[in-house]
């Protein structure tokens, strides 16, 4: 798993050939110290210092192609001692689970459903039954885990889709066979761009603060300084009282074998635990 442990930024501004000034910003990061996360910052600003001043265009990296930087707050082992999973704290402040070799699968509905369709709605007119977009979905599911019986896998509702985990197998993210699996079941294509890019499946644990009535952070990690961090930490406590009052999934079915490999086991469940998989509580 790419998930730095230290992050550093160094900033300068420098005037283009045209007479502008242009503000520079690089952030870099370590495992081994926040000291080595400066001295990259410092090399990596310097870098693009200099291409400006050839007059060279800078390569300006997306979401999922480089690394995130985010808050970590738990580890995760496995029974022999290694790490298999970090929850960190992402852009917006949820709580996020990233997992060495567990598979997530994050699925999407479209914004109109058959259901609210006027297709949809002349069905009914009919007297015809037709599926929800939730029993379409896990029907296609379904289907495909047909073709693969010997893959155990959950699948549960998120607030805009589904979510499946395999419990029974294990999975390295970057290989093309896990990627024909994402692809296959229609994972988001940014969603598997960050997972090959930190190398990690991911899957968010606690709401969106705006589905709970939470405005956004006020700023976001690592802070510029203590006081930065404490007022954030106000807005934290804020937003984890009203986070308890949500769900992220509901728990649909388990669908082929009912098989819990031994590094997926600690993941599931603190996801189930964290996520409210199994309470009577609204989605966000």
């Amino acid at each position: 798993m790419k998930i730095p442990k230290y992050w550093a930024s160094r900033a300068q501004v420098v005037t283009q050939d045209d007479g502008t000034d242009l503000r520079l910003a690089s952030w870099q990061w370590s495992d081994v110290s926040i000291e080595e996360a400066q001295q990259r910052a410092d090399l990596r600003l310097a870098s693009l210092a200099l291409k400006v001043a050839a007059g060279e265009e800078l390569n300006r990296y997306g979401y999922g192609e480089r690394l995130l930087r985010e808050e970590i707050t738990q580890g995760i082992s496995s029974s022999a001692g290694s790490e298999i999973a970090v929850v960190t704290r992402n852009l917006y402040g949820a709580l996020v689970l990233n997992t060495l070799n567990a598979m997530f699968i994050d699925i999407d509905f479209p914004e109109k459903s058959l259901g609210t369709s006027p297709a949809g709605a002349l069905q009914r007119m009919l007297g015809r039954q037709t599926p929800n977009i939730q029993e379409q979905y896990v029907q296609r599911i379904e289907t495909w885990a047909s073709r693969r019986p010997e893959l155990g896998m959950r699948i549960y509702r998120t607030y805009g889709g589904l979510r499946c985990l395999v419990t029974n197998q294990l999975f390295d993210p970057g290989r093309p066979d896990s990627t024909d699996i994402l692809q296959s079941l229609n994972s988001d294509p940014l969603y598997m761009r960050l997972c090959k890019a930190q190398e990690c499946f991911r899957a968010r644990l606690t709401p969106k603060p705006w589905r709970c009535e939470v405005d956004n952070p006020p700023s976001r990690y690592p802070w510029t300084d203590s006081g930065s961090e404490a007022i954030y930490r106000q807005w934290q406590h804020k937003y984890e009282q009203a986070s308890a009052q949500h769900a992220v999934c509901k728990f649909i079915k388990q669908i082929g074998p009912n098989v819990i490999h031994p590094d997926v086991a600690p993941i599931l469940t603190l996801h189930d635990s964290a996520t409210g998989a199994t309470r009577e509580l609204p989605l966000a």
